[in-house]
């Protein structure tokens, strides 16, 4: 009867447990299909703002199109405006557009450019006069005018010209090796120097910021009695500017100067200090401290802008190396 009794409830604890665990479940269910129907209410908004993106997407590329189309019709009028002001103002002897006021112009209205009038007009032949054009020198200070450099395709109002060929990463320089005579534009200098064999090595080396560069040079034996000497440049870049290091042994003295590839303005900006001493140690050294030379600058003088050292001076820091050569070191650091 007891067995009987206790098995009862057994069973009974038993169906309560499974009772609890199927509520359970279904809660779990239901919890479950809840999430499901969110994840699906979600899915189903983030479809319709996807689309909506996408037709907005596209409606802004449509816009922005049409936007390209207008400034390229406006910027084909302007230019054709220019064009033809230009055309207008030309100076019908030499063909070049001035640039600077007064314009002459005949009675008739024909223009002509103040170095080439003459007394009569060269388009009609009247009697040119004092007449003198406002609205030509209104017209030249407004227009734009194409930079002189060849790869250079910006434009600029007549006032800002100057001040941008100063600059003009295109513009025509010498080459700083002191046996090349070539001119170059400024963008195509390093592919010369290395190229044309006025540099060495085939790539420029990278200075870090705040460090120190030592470079090694070296001589023959017979080179000592020479009166000049000539290595070949080393270029570097340093941040976003580029520069070389010129040696040169000339009348006595040894002249050591750092050329940047850029203009006098930015170079003014820099400060660079260089040693020369022997290979091993700075115990007998000499030193320069000052700005960077600009590419700019007068190439004859460029070589008088640095160090310069007495070949007495050099000797003490030359060291023998095997073969009958001799070795020097040059340290500098730029910032």
């Amino acid at each position: 009867m007891e067995d009987r009794m206790r098995y009862e409830e057994e069973m009974k604890g038993l169906r309560s447990i499974i009772e609890n665990q199927k509520k359970n479940i279904e809660a779990i269910k239901s919890e479950a299909n809840e999430e499901h129907s969110k994840c699906k209410e979600t899915i189903q908004q983030q479809k319709i703002d996807i689309e909506s993106v996408q037709k907005e997407a596209n409606s802004l590329k449509i816009e922005i199109g049409e936007l390209k189309k207008k400034h390229k019709e406006l910027e084909a009028k302007h230019e054709h405006f220019v064009g033809e002001m230009k055309d207008k103002i030309e100076c019908p002897v030499c063909l070049d557009v001035p640039r600077i006021g007064p314009v002459p112009v005949c009675p008739n209205g024909h223009f002509v450019c103040m170095k080439c009038k003459t007394e009569s007009c060269p388009t009609c032949r009247v009697i040119m006069g004092d007449g003198k054009s406002l609205l030509a020198v209104t017209i030249i200070e407004n227009i734009e005018y194409k930079c002189k450099f060849d790869d250079c395709e910006d434009y600029f109002t007549v006032d800002k010209l100057e001040d941008h060929y100063k600059d003009c990463y295109h513009r025509i320089v010498s080459c700083p090796a002191d046996s090349c005579r070539e001119e170059v534009d400024l963008s195509k200098l390093i592919d010369h120097l290395i190229e044309e064999n006025c540099s060495y090595g085939s790539a420029l080396k990278r200075v870090e910021n705040n460090s120190l560069v030592k470079d090694k040079f070296t001589m023959k034996e017979a080179m000592r009695s020479i009166p000049t000497i000539e290595w070949k440049l080393t270029i570097y870049t340093y941040e976003d500017v580029d520069f070389a290091i010129l040696l040169k042994k000339q009348d006595g003295l040894y002249y050591f100067s750092m050329v940047m590839f850029s203009s006098e303005d930015e170079c003014s900006k820099y400060k660079v200090e260089m040693t020369v001493h022997d290979r091993d140690s700075t115990d007998v050294s000499f030193n320069f401290i000052g700005t960077p030379c600009s590419i700019d600058g007068d190439k004859i003088k460029l070589k008088y802008l640095g160090l310069a050292v007495t070949s007495n001076g050099m000797e003490k820091v030359l060291r023998a190396k095997s073969n009958n050569t001799f070795e020097f070191s040059l340290t500098f650091s730029i910032k």
